[in-house]
């Protein structure tokens, strides 16, 4: 049995979301609905997150990775395509340089292709709990973590994130060469300032994988309003490019 907690809806080709750093499945509610109409939509709780448990002392990507195979495979899904926000985003990146073959079409949502003590700087910022206190997200965040371990628990979740992203040690560490061999066509999606995932890298990394599109969402910083009123345009796009003809 797969250790991830996960939800399903829809009918057709697998997609498997991937949600943020902090967050959970629930991130994604929005455009289910909208995925639903055309996929059979997979959404997991990240390993630590939500109603998944942890599995070792620190979290990292690659143990992300393999959790999310093992759900795969319970699902005997050979491929899927793969959408992920953030450090979903790097999970499913790590998850196409490591198993290719497990990957059908790949979207790249608010993330680079490394991490270094500037974008990282974003992610510290938001592993500080004050910061969702101040944003009025604390009681969400509560809530969606209290499998966790009680209702303080999401302040370890959000501190485990930036571990896991941490330069020194984190395997969200890839080079442009390594993104030259992604052969899947894949979708980049950006704001035009994310600090966390900044403009200069993404165009570094559309530039490397050979079948890359880009979308840049102008005025959007790291939060770029897809689970309100860019909602309906996001899934529409990301549809759009699951669904395109190969060239």
């Amino acid at each position: 049995m797969a250790i991830l907690h996960y939800t399903e809806s829809g009918q057709g080709e697998p997609l498997v979301l991937l949600h943020s750093g902090g967050m959970s499945g629930a991130e994604w509610t929005p455009h289910l609905p909208l995925f639903a109409r055309n996929f059979r939509v997979i959404v997991p709780d990240h390993l630590g997150h939500g109603r998944s448990p942890m599995i070792a002392e620190r979290l990292t990507v690659a143990d992300m990775g393999w959790a999310v195979l093992e759900m795969m495979d319970e699902l005997e899904l050979p491929a899927a395509n793969l959408a992920g926000s953030s450090m979903g985003g790097a999970v499913a990146l790590w998850l196409t340089v490591h198993h290719p073959e497990r990957v059908g079409r790949l979207v790249l949502y608010r993330i680079g292709y490394r991490k270094d003590e500037v974008t990282h700087a974003g992610t510290r910022g938001m592993a500080d709990p004050a910061y969702w206190r101040g944003v009025g997200m604390h009681k969400w965040l509560s809530t969606i973590h209290e499998p966790q371990g009680g209702p303080d628990a999401w302040e370890d979740v959000i501190l485990r994130v930036s571990e896991a992203l941490e330069p020194a040690t984190s395997d969200h560490a890839h080079d442009l060469d390594i993104l030259e061999r992604i052969a899947q066509p894949t979708l980049i999606v950006v704001g035009d300032r994310d600090p966390v995932a900044p403009l200069e890298q993404i165009l570094e990394m559309f530039g490397a994988i050979p079948n890359a599109g880009l979308w840049v969402m102008p005025y959007a910083t790291h939060v770029t309003a897809t689970n309100t009123w860019r909602a309906e345009s996001f899934a529409l796009e990301v549809t759009r490019f699951l669904q395109r003809r190969a060239a």
